[in-house]
């Protein structure tokens, strides 16, 4: 459980502490892949240092970071492409916006189960 609530605690920072403004640019429309990789990249360092405290084996360790490297650079770009394509889903006024933002951190969220799992079983 401890380890779980570390990744919660690396994706609040590298999401909400560690984003620069040109990964929130990048991310609200989904067309400029550097800075969303970049802010992936702080995620799967963040991952890869927890993992590495809980003396996670190196083959494993290095299969979760890139897959939360990847995972999280697909989930933010496709965010952003729906939010460029449908007005309602970038407006922080409207539920669309609130559902799609719930939905991205479900996803993430998921994926740091995922990791937890399978550190746990390795």
């Amino acid at each position: 459980m401890l380890l779980l609530i570390t990744l919660f605690i690396c994706h609040y920072l590298a999401d909400f502490c560690l984003t620069s403004p040109a990964m929130i640019r990048a991310k609200a429309d989904g067309r400029n892949p550097w800075p969303i990789l970049r802010h992936a990249g702080i995620h799967a360092g963040l991952v890869g240092i927890c993992l590495l405290c809980w003396q996670t084996p190196w083959k494993t360790l290095l299969l979760l970071v890139l897959l939360e490297l990847v995972s999280h650079f697909f989930i933010d770009t496709a965010k952003g492409r729906l939010t460029a394509r449908f007005p309602a889903l970038a407006d922080m006024q409207q539920k669309p916006y609130w559902m799609l933002y719930g939905l991205d951190q479900l996803l993430h969220l998921m994926v740091l189960v995922m990791i937890l799992v399978i550190t746990e079983t390795h």
